[in-house]
């Protein structure tokens, strides 16, 4: 106890040596330059101390900011006696060893500190912004910064002259001499137009349904996506990627494990059942019935092929409604035989599929690959398309539109990501003008498919998806790769489907990238995410 008192009382006379040589100083310094002063005059100048720089601030769609949601203190520290003793009461213990350098030298600087605390005399006292958090909501989609503050990836690239024109900045200006000593007695000047970072981009995403699907994830996904749509507009209320990354430590982060710095959410995968609607749409705009019944035996030979149903399952007579529900391989193979190659493909292309979704400049998804008409005269080649293999591969992104069609009656809608700009003031600057979208198919085959879908979830491969309340309709896949890692072949899974039943109001899609089935992997975060939004809209409603 005695050999602590001793150390702790060591520590306080270092402390008082020091101040108290750093006032001797600062004395000798002003007994010394003033008889000077007017002899120098001529030679005063002015020394700029910048403190911050504004970037403009991304907000999601109420308007609530998703970056600089953390705030830090800085102050600008004036070489004076006064500064000198207040910041011996401010800092930490040993803090003042680590600033007396920068005291003795004369020069204004700026320091981090520990807490806001208020102004006093040669310290000024700002609080700013901190551009991330260490875990970021909607990295994915944001990007990052480059060492010199430029965006370089994601929509901070894609904005980067939008967020860093008409930029506001805190900067503190004192009279110094010729040494760049200040001069004493003068005044300062605080330059503070920190405001304009109000200035930025409003987003599509909804900061609450973002973070609660980075959480779902997160718990049961190590890679994959979720995408989120609003029906039937196609603003996208959420898009996570998983592994994410940290925004303040880019570094680690470029050579983390199952590349975290990717997007999967805009990259393109193999899509597999959940296709099977794309299949069904086509045949039922082509004039087939869904009560047509084809009796499954577990596959189906194609020119000296078989193409067999997830684990040869043989799923008997079944029509159109029960063969999404069960995800019947066969009955699609043999149904699509029956319709156009260019018909089929032609629905394709109105859902979306072989074409990028521009979100922002220079900012869009993969376009995913579509088999040509050449290709699918091939009798394999068409079967494998007609349940979703072969070279057919899409986005998360792409498959959420896919499923926003079938819940909005039939009309495709390009997903979006940017609603506004706003200024300084908060005023808008561009407003995104709402789309009417395209027909892609009629609203009688919108709605079976809906049907189709709803089967599925209450007793088909999507059952492990079903919310406790509301409903949903859903088509899980599980899609071959060829990749084989081990032994084993690389699948792909996929839980696509709208909530609730009877008036949808979301699209949730997620997928999982090495995953085990849609019904299995993927199923628990569609149906907590659904669970979740009944239970905020209850609580609206509860006021």
């Amino acid at each position: 106890m005695r050999m602590k008192q001793m150390a702790r009382r060591g520590v306080y006379s270092f402390v008082g040596f020091l101040i108290l040589t750093y006032l001797v100083i600062l004395r000798v310094y002003s007994i010394a330059s003033g008889p000077q002063l007017a002899e120098t005059a001529q030679q005063q100048s002015t020394y700029r101390l910048e403190l911050a720089q504004t970037r403009g601030t991304f907000y999601d769609c109420a308007m609530r900011p998703l970056t600089g949601e953390e705030q830090s203190v800085v102050a600008a520290v004036a070489p004076v006696t006064e500064a000198a003793a207040a910041l011996a009461e401010i800092l930490p213990s040993g803090g003042m060893a680590e600033v007396y350098p920068m005291l003795t030298k004369g020069v204004p600087f700026s320091l981090s500190l520990p807490e806001l605390c208020a102004s006093s005399p040669g310290i000024d006292v700002f609080q700013i912004d901190k551009r991330y958090q260490d875990q970021q909501t909607a990295a994915c989609v944001l990007g990052y910064l480059n060492g010199d503050g430029t965006g370089a990836a994601g929509l901070e690239r894609a904005f980067n002259e939008y967020l860093t024109e008409d930029a506001g900045e805190i900067a503190v200006s004192y009279k110094v001499d010729a040494t760049g000593r200040i001069l004493s007695g003068e005044g300062r000047r605080i330059d503070d137009t920190y405001y304009k970072k109000q200035r930025g981009v409003v987003l599509t995403i909804d900061k609450q349904i973002q973070q609660k699907a980075e959480e779902l994830a997160g718990k049961y996904l190590k890679k994959g996506a979720v995408v989120v749509l609003e029906v039937p507009s196609g603003a996208i209320r959420a898009m996570v990627s998983v592994p994410t990354f940290s925004p303040n430590d880019v570094a680690a982060s470029l050579t983390g494990e199952d590349s975290p710095m990717m997007n999967r959410a805009l990259s393109a995968y193999n899509v597999g059942s959940v296709f099977k609607l794309v299949s069904a749409a086509a045949a039922l705009e082509n004039g087939h019935s869904p009560d047509e019944v084809y009796e499954c035996n577990g596959g189906i030979p194609v020119t000296g092929s078989l193409f067999r149903c997830f684990n040869g399952i043989a799923h008997g007579e079944v029509d159109m409604k029960e063969a999404i529900a069960q995800s019947c391989n066969a009955y699609f193979i043999h149904l699509m035989q029956s319709v156009p190659a260019s018909e089929f493909l032609d629905m394709a292309e109105k859902l979306g599929f072989g074409r990028s979704t521009v979100l922002a400049p220079d900012y869009a998804s993969a376009p995913g690959t579509l088999p040509d008409s050449e290709e699918l005269q091939n009798a394999r080649a068409l079967a494998n398309f007609s349940f979703g293999q072969g070279s057919l591969t899409a986005t998360p992104l792409q498959i959420a539109g896919l499923i926003n069609v079938v819940a909005s009656g039939g009309r495709y809608s390009e997903p979006y990501l940017v609603e506004a700009l706003v200024d300084s003031s908060g005023n808008l600057t561009y407003q995104r003008e709402s789309q009417e979208g395209t027909q892609a198919f009629g609203d009688e085959t919108a709605r079976l498919l809906q049907e189709f879908m709803e089967a599925s979830v209450d007793h088909g491969t999507g059952e492990k998806g079903e919310p406790r309340i509301g409903g949903a309709g859903a088509k899980t896949g599980t899609a071959q790769t060829g990749v084989f890692r081990d032994g084993e072949e690389i699948e792909q899974s996929w839980y696509a489907g709208f909530y609730p039943y009877g008036d949808p109001k979301y699209v949730i899609v997620v997928f999982g990238e090495d995953g085990e089935g849609g019904g299995s992997t993927c199923a628990p975060v569609f149906r907590e995410l659904a669970d979740w939004m009944a239970e905020q809209t209850i609580r609206a409603m509860d006021g």
